[in-house]
Protein backbone atom coordinates (compact mmCIF):
# COMPACT_ATOMS: atom_id res chain seq x y z
CA UNK A 1 0.00 0.00 0.00
CA UNK A 2 2.86 2.17 0.89
CA UNK A 3 4.36 1.57 -2.60
CA UNK A 4 1.35 1.98 -4.55
CA UNK A 5 0.78 5.26 -2.69
CA UNK A 6 5.00 6.25 -3.28
CA UNK A 7 5.05 5.37 -7.00
CA UNK A 8 1.58 6.98 -7.66
CA UNK A 9 2.81 10.18 -6.08
CA UNK A 10 5.19 13.09 -7.82
CA UNK A 11 8.88 12.94 -7.03
CA UNK A 12 8.94 16.36 -6.45
CA UNK A 13 5.80 18.24 -6.51
CA UNK A 14 7.30 21.64 -7.71
CA UNK A 15 9.68 20.01 -10.61
CA UNK A 16 6.59 20.71 -13.31
CA UNK A 17 5.32 24.18 -11.99
CA UNK A 18 6.81 26.91 -14.55
CA UNK A 19 9.36 29.62 -13.64
CA UNK A 20 7.78 32.71 -12.84
CA UNK A 21 7.88 34.46 -16.17
CA UNK A 22 9.93 38.04 -15.72
CA UNK A 23 7.98 41.41 -16.05
CA UNK A 24 9.64 43.57 -19.41
CA UNK A 25 9.86 46.15 -16.79
CA UNK A 26 12.13 43.80 -14.43
CA UNK A 27 14.12 42.33 -17.51
CA UNK A 28 14.61 46.00 -19.11
CA UNK A 29 16.43 46.84 -15.62
CA UNK A 30 18.61 44.19 -15.82
CA UNK A 31 19.90 45.10 -19.10
CA UNK A 32 20.46 48.71 -17.83
CA UNK A 33 22.31 47.47 -14.86
CA UNK A 34 24.17 44.83 -17.58
CA UNK A 35 25.53 48.07 -19.48
CA UNK A 36 26.76 49.97 -16.96
CA UNK A 37 28.69 46.82 -16.09
CA UNK A 38 30.20 46.63 -19.20
CA UNK A 39 30.74 49.96 -20.24
CA UNK A 40 32.09 51.53 -16.76
CA UNK A 41 33.61 54.21 -18.41
CA UNK A 42 29.59 55.82 -18.40
CA UNK A 43 29.90 56.19 -14.92
CA UNK A 44 33.44 56.36 -14.33
CA UNK A 45 34.16 58.90 -16.53
CA UNK A 46 32.02 61.47 -14.68
CA UNK A 47 33.38 60.59 -11.23
CA UNK A 48 36.54 61.36 -11.91
CA UNK A 49 35.80 64.63 -13.37
CA UNK A 50 33.43 65.55 -9.91
CA UNK A 51 37.09 64.05 -8.72
CA UNK A 52 39.00 66.58 -10.02
CA UNK A 53 36.43 69.30 -9.52
CA UNK A 54 36.71 68.97 -5.77
CA UNK A 55 40.15 68.94 -6.01
CA UNK A 56 40.51 72.21 -7.82
CA UNK A 57 37.99 74.02 -5.32
CA UNK A 58 40.45 72.45 -2.09
CA UNK A 59 43.86 73.55 -3.62
CA UNK A 60 42.84 76.02 -6.96
CA UNK A 61 43.70 79.43 -7.41
CA UNK A 62 40.70 81.56 -7.23
CA UNK A 63 41.31 85.33 -8.81
CA UNK A 64 39.35 87.57 -10.11
CA UNK A 65 39.83 91.01 -11.67
CA UNK A 66 38.22 93.56 -9.60
CA UNK A 67 38.94 96.36 -11.57
CA UNK A 68 37.18 95.23 -14.48
CA UNK A 69 34.39 93.04 -12.87
CA UNK A 70 31.12 93.78 -10.60
CA UNK A 71 31.71 94.88 -7.10
CA UNK A 72 31.18 91.25 -5.68
CA UNK A 73 31.05 93.17 -2.20
CA UNK A 74 27.12 93.42 -2.95
CA UNK A 75 25.20 90.59 -1.04
CA UNK A 76 23.05 90.29 -4.81
CA UNK A 77 26.42 89.99 -7.19
CA UNK A 78 27.34 87.49 -4.39
CA UNK A 79 24.53 85.26 -5.06
CA UNK A 80 24.65 85.38 -9.07
CA UNK A 81 28.13 84.38 -8.70
CA UNK A 82 27.19 81.83 -6.64
CA UNK A 83 24.63 80.34 -9.08
CA UNK A 84 27.29 80.91 -11.99
CA UNK A 85 29.85 78.81 -10.04
CA UNK A 86 26.92 76.24 -10.11
CA UNK A 87 26.37 75.97 -13.45
CA UNK A 88 30.28 76.32 -14.64
CA UNK A 89 31.02 73.10 -12.53
CA UNK A 90 28.24 70.96 -14.44
CA UNK A 91 29.60 72.04 -17.52
CA UNK A 92 32.83 69.22 -17.65
CA UNK A 93 31.00 67.08 -16.73
CA UNK A 94 27.67 67.13 -19.41
CA UNK A 95 30.85 67.30 -22.21
CA UNK A 96 32.29 64.11 -20.64
CA UNK A 97 28.98 62.42 -21.07
CA UNK A 98 28.54 63.76 -24.15
CA UNK A 99 31.87 62.25 -25.94
CA UNK A 100 31.37 59.37 -22.88
CA UNK A 101 27.64 58.94 -24.35
CA UNK A 102 28.32 58.96 -27.92
CA UNK A 103 31.35 56.50 -28.30
CA UNK A 104 29.12 53.97 -26.02
CA UNK A 105 26.21 54.47 -28.24
CA UNK A 106 28.13 53.73 -31.50
CA UNK A 107 30.05 50.93 -29.78
CA UNK A 108 27.64 49.21 -27.85
CA UNK A 109 25.61 47.04 -30.73
CA UNK A 110 28.92 46.83 -33.09
CA UNK A 111 31.27 45.21 -29.63
CA UNK A 112 28.65 41.93 -29.12
CA UNK A 113 29.10 41.03 -32.45
CA UNK A 114 32.55 41.84 -32.82
CA UNK A 115 33.35 39.42 -29.70
CA UNK A 116 30.52 37.10 -30.25
CA UNK A 117 28.71 37.71 -27.23
CA UNK A 118 25.74 38.44 -29.31
CA UNK A 119 25.86 34.70 -29.40
CA UNK A 120 25.63 34.27 -25.88
CA UNK A 121 22.82 37.51 -25.29
CA UNK A 122 20.56 35.86 -28.07
CA UNK A 123 20.08 32.42 -26.48
CA UNK A 124 18.36 34.34 -23.28
CA UNK A 125 14.71 34.62 -23.34
CA UNK A 126 15.00 38.18 -23.99
CA UNK A 127 13.64 40.08 -27.17
CA UNK A 128 16.43 42.39 -29.61
CA UNK A 129 13.57 45.26 -28.97
CA UNK A 130 14.44 45.34 -25.24
CA UNK A 131 17.79 45.08 -25.90
CA UNK A 132 18.12 47.73 -28.04
CA UNK A 133 15.76 50.05 -26.40
CA UNK A 134 17.85 49.59 -23.03
CA UNK A 135 20.80 50.73 -25.11
CA UNK A 136 19.38 53.79 -26.03
CA UNK A 137 17.73 54.16 -22.41
CA UNK A 138 21.39 54.41 -20.76
CA UNK A 139 23.04 56.23 -23.49
CA UNK A 140 20.10 58.74 -24.09
CA UNK A 141 18.69 59.35 -20.67
CA UNK A 142 20.30 57.26 -17.89
CA UNK A 143 23.55 58.75 -18.21
CA UNK A 144 22.30 62.26 -18.90
CA UNK A 145 20.33 62.40 -15.84
CA UNK A 146 22.91 60.68 -13.65
CA UNK A 147 25.33 63.51 -14.13
CA UNK A 148 22.61 66.14 -13.69
CA UNK A 149 22.40 64.62 -10.11
CA UNK A 150 26.18 63.84 -10.20
CA UNK A 151 26.88 67.82 -11.06
CA UNK A 152 24.36 68.06 -8.03
CA UNK A 153 26.03 66.35 -5.59
CA UNK A 154 29.46 68.21 -7.27
CA UNK A 155 28.50 71.60 -6.38
CA UNK A 156 27.33 70.48 -2.51
CA UNK A 157 30.56 69.54 -2.08
CA UNK A 158 32.97 72.23 -3.73
CA UNK A 159 30.37 74.63 -1.91
CA UNK A 160 31.80 73.10 1.59
CA UNK A 161 35.24 72.86 0.09
CA UNK A 162 35.27 76.64 -0.73
CA UNK A 163 33.28 78.28 1.99
CA UNK A 164 35.56 76.63 4.47
CA UNK A 165 38.34 78.52 2.38
CA UNK A 166 36.80 81.32 2.78
CA UNK A 167 36.00 80.66 6.64
CA UNK A 168 39.97 79.78 7.01
CA UNK A 169 40.66 83.42 5.09
CA UNK A 170 43.20 82.05 2.28
CA UNK A 171 39.71 83.00 -0.13
CA UNK A 172 37.94 86.20 -0.32
CA UNK A 173 33.95 86.46 0.24
CA UNK A 174 33.53 85.61 -3.62
CA UNK A 175 30.09 83.67 -2.99
CA UNK A 176 26.88 83.75 -0.61
CA UNK A 177 24.80 80.69 -0.53
CA UNK A 178 21.08 81.16 -1.90
CA UNK A 179 18.78 77.99 -1.41
CA UNK A 180 16.65 79.88 -3.87
CA UNK A 181 18.69 80.64 -6.14
CA UNK A 182 20.19 77.02 -5.85
CA UNK A 183 16.72 75.40 -6.70
CA UNK A 184 16.32 77.93 -9.50
CA UNK A 185 19.97 76.82 -11.39
CA UNK A 186 18.65 73.73 -10.45
CA UNK A 187 15.57 73.68 -12.63
CA UNK A 188 17.02 75.22 -15.12
CA UNK A 189 19.65 72.66 -15.44
CA UNK A 190 17.09 69.82 -15.33
CA UNK A 191 15.33 71.62 -18.20
CA UNK A 192 18.18 72.27 -20.12
CA UNK A 193 19.41 68.66 -19.45
CA UNK A 194 15.43 67.60 -20.36
CA UNK A 195 15.08 69.39 -23.68
CA UNK A 196 18.45 68.13 -24.66
CA UNK A 197 17.67 64.76 -24.26
CA UNK A 198 14.74 65.43 -26.85
CA UNK A 199 16.52 67.50 -29.60
CA UNK A 200 19.68 65.10 -29.52
CA UNK A 201 17.61 61.53 -29.83
CA UNK A 202 17.50 61.43 -33.49
CA UNK A 203 21.58 61.68 -33.34
CA UNK A 204 21.75 58.67 -30.77
CA UNK A 205 19.03 56.70 -33.11
CA UNK A 206 21.59 57.33 -35.71
CA UNK A 207 24.55 56.07 -33.63
CA UNK A 208 23.16 52.88 -32.57
CA UNK A 209 21.96 52.28 -36.13
CA UNK A 210 25.24 52.41 -37.64
CA UNK A 211 26.55 50.71 -34.57
CA UNK A 212 24.12 47.72 -35.71
CA UNK A 213 24.94 47.92 -39.04
CA UNK A 214 28.64 48.08 -40.02
CA UNK A 215 30.49 45.21 -39.84
CA UNK A 216 33.59 47.28 -39.15
CA UNK A 217 35.33 50.71 -38.03
CA UNK A 218 31.59 52.42 -37.04
CA UNK A 219 33.70 56.01 -35.80
CA UNK A 220 34.30 55.87 -39.84
CA UNK A 221 30.79 55.10 -41.14
CA UNK A 222 29.35 57.72 -38.78
CA UNK A 223 30.82 60.57 -39.51
CA UNK A 224 31.83 59.66 -43.06
CA UNK A 225 27.84 61.07 -44.47
CA UNK A 226 28.13 64.46 -42.30
CA UNK A 227 32.18 65.54 -43.68
CA UNK A 228 31.98 64.02 -46.83
CA UNK A 229 27.75 64.82 -47.35
CA UNK A 230 28.52 68.59 -47.32
CA UNK A 231 31.44 68.50 -49.52
CA UNK A 232 29.90 66.95 -52.53
CA UNK A 233 27.15 69.18 -52.48
CA UNK A 234 29.14 72.10 -52.44
CA UNK A 235 31.30 70.93 -55.29
CA UNK A 236 28.11 69.88 -57.39
CA UNK A 237 25.37 72.19 -56.86
CA UNK A 238 27.37 75.41 -54.86
CA UNK A 239 24.74 75.23 -52.13
CA UNK A 240 25.10 74.51 -48.47
CA UNK A 241 21.89 73.44 -47.43
CA UNK A 242 23.19 70.45 -45.89
CA UNK A 243 25.88 71.58 -43.65
CA UNK A 244 23.13 74.13 -42.38
CA UNK A 245 20.53 71.13 -41.36
CA UNK A 246 23.39 69.93 -39.88
CA UNK A 247 24.60 73.12 -38.07
CA UNK A 248 20.66 73.25 -36.69
CA UNK A 249 20.20 69.88 -35.74
CA UNK A 250 23.34 70.64 -33.52
CA UNK A 251 22.31 73.63 -31.98
CA UNK A 252 18.94 74.58 -33.29
CA UNK A 253 17.44 74.26 -29.37
CA UNK A 254 19.34 76.58 -27.62
CA UNK A 255 17.84 78.84 -30.80
CA UNK A 256 15.06 77.95 -29.94
CA UNK A 257 15.14 78.18 -26.48
CA UNK A 258 16.35 81.72 -27.03
CA UNK A 259 19.53 81.53 -25.01
CA UNK A 260 21.13 84.56 -27.29
CA UNK A 261 18.73 86.80 -25.10
CA UNK A 262 20.47 85.74 -21.98
CA UNK A 263 23.09 88.43 -20.19
CA UNK A 264 24.11 86.07 -17.22
CA UNK A 265 27.87 87.19 -16.91
CA UNK A 266 28.65 90.51 -17.94
CA UNK A 267 32.59 91.65 -17.77
CA UNK A 268 31.52 95.68 -17.31
CA UNK A 269 27.63 95.24 -16.06
CA UNK A 270 26.43 93.55 -12.64
CA UNK A 271 25.81 89.45 -12.89
CA UNK A 272 22.73 87.55 -12.81
CA UNK A 273 22.08 84.98 -11.20
CA UNK A 274 21.52 81.45 -13.51
CA UNK A 275 17.69 81.03 -12.67
CA UNK A 276 16.89 84.44 -14.18
CA UNK A 277 16.75 82.10 -17.58
CA UNK A 278 13.30 80.68 -16.33
CA UNK A 279 11.65 84.04 -17.13
CA UNK A 280 14.17 84.33 -20.26
CA UNK A 281 14.15 81.12 -22.06
CA UNK A 282 10.91 79.76 -24.19
CA UNK A 283 10.67 76.77 -22.94
CA UNK A 284 6.61 76.29 -23.56
CA UNK A 285 7.91 76.97 -27.61
CA UNK A 286 10.39 74.75 -27.35
CA UNK A 287 7.78 71.72 -26.37
CA UNK A 288 5.66 72.70 -28.92
CA UNK A 289 8.67 73.53 -31.70
CA UNK A 290 7.55 70.67 -34.91
CA UNK A 291 11.40 70.00 -35.28
CA UNK A 292 11.93 68.28 -32.10
CA UNK A 293 8.66 66.33 -32.06
CA UNK A 294 9.42 65.07 -36.19
CA UNK A 295 12.93 64.47 -34.29
CA UNK A 296 11.86 61.85 -32.02
CA UNK A 297 9.29 60.15 -34.58
CA UNK A 298 12.68 59.74 -37.36
CA UNK A 299 14.45 58.15 -33.45
CA UNK A 300 11.79 55.58 -33.38
CA UNK A 301 11.97 54.77 -37.09
CA UNK A 302 16.34 54.72 -36.44
CA UNK A 303 15.73 52.01 -33.42
CA UNK A 304 12.93 50.13 -34.89
CA UNK A 305 15.76 49.84 -38.17
CA UNK A 306 18.17 48.76 -35.55
CA UNK A 307 16.41 46.29 -33.90
CA UNK A 308 15.02 44.75 -37.60
CA UNK A 309 19.04 44.78 -37.78
CA UNK A 310 19.78 43.30 -34.65
CA UNK A 311 17.20 40.26 -35.30
CA UNK A 312 18.51 38.86 -38.56
CA UNK A 313 21.90 40.15 -38.77
CA UNK A 314 24.30 36.79 -38.84
CA UNK A 315 28.07 37.81 -38.64
CA UNK A 316 29.08 34.33 -37.95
Amino acid sequence: MNTTLADSAPDNPRSDAAPAAKRPGDILLTLVRREFWEHRALWLAPLVVAALLALVAAIGRVHIDMDDAPDLSSEQQRVALFSIIQWVLAMPLYIVIIFVGSFYLLDCLYAERKDRSILFWKSLPVSDGLTVCSKLLVGLVVAPFGVFALALLAHLVCSVILGTRVALGSLPPIFTWNSYEWLRTEAVMLLATFFAVLWYAPIAGYLLLVSAWVRRAPILWATLPFVLGPVLEWVAFGTRYLLGFIDYRVNGIWGILGVERLNIISKHGPHRPVGTALEVLGFRHALTAIDLWLGLAVTAALVYAAIRIRRYRDDT
